[in-house]
């Protein structure tokens, strides 16, 4: 066999193992690959990955969930074709921000959604190419509605609590009364109607009647009887 036959065999027996190990390398790709799409595709977090044009490459199946579209339906899109436009602004003013600093940025957002409004921990991250330009901006989003809806509840019957206490607090001590005219001295030391002061110390309102007892001292009428005497 000739020099330069043997220098071929050797060229192509390399090139063979050249092959096999691009073949391995691109199974084990492959593999990372189906693992990182089974991971994104089951976590509880919507993820998403936007273009430097801000349209939508990849949504994972639980953003799928949220906005009630599925990934062909919305890849290549913009917020704007998507969201109401206040939404779409908000989003925008977002992934501008983050492609402005270079860096990661967290932010806490209400929005409405097919099944209702929900709330979000969003942490959004440039995507950056070899040269160091963004190639995209990806995100994703912890749904903290039912925290959201849990510190609104406390926050209302903390509310509740203190304004009880405040009206607790206004009649809960000694009220100086006069034992004659039932009057009340007030901390000024006035001298107030008892109706007017439990009505600046409390939630009351009052309407005035006349009982029995003064309607017969008053104007001789005898209501135990059902009629009155002059």
């Amino acid at each position: 066999m000739s020099r330069a036959a043997q220098d071929l065999e050797r060229r192509i027996a390399d090139l063979e193992r050249e092959n096999q190990d691009l073949r391995r390398d691109r199974a084990e790709l492959d593999t990372r690959v189906q693992e990182l799409t089974t991971i994104v595709g089951n976590t509880p977090a919507a993820i998403y990955l936007k273009d430097p044009d801000f349209r939508y490459v990849l949504v994972n199946r639980r953003y799928e969930q949220l906005a009630h579209v599925e990934l062909e339906q919305i890849r290549g899109k913009t917020d704007y074709e998507l969201f109401p436009k206040a939404v779409a602004d908000l989003f925008r003013s977002q992934d501008e921000e983050v492609i402005r600093q270079g860096k990661p940025r967290e932010f806490e957002e209400t929005i409405p959604l097919p099944d209702g409004e929900f709330s979000f921990i969003t942490v959004k991250f440039p995507v950056l190419g070899r040269e160091g330009q963004v190639r995209a901006v990806g995100g994703f989003c912890t749904d903290i509605t039912s925290r959201k809806v849990g510190e609104l509840e406390r926050e209302g019957l903390i509310e509740q609590l203190q304004n009880a206490l405040k009206e607790v607090a206004t009649l809960q001590k000694i009220i100086p009364i006069c034992s004659y005219c039932k009057q009340i001295r007030d901390d000024q030391g006035y001298w107030n109607q008892i109706e007017e002061y439990l009505r600046d110390h409390s939630e009351m309102e009052f309407t005035h009647g006349i009982c029995p007892a003064c309607a017969a001292k008053e104007f001789g009428m005898d209501f135990s009887q059902g009629k009155g005497n002059r």
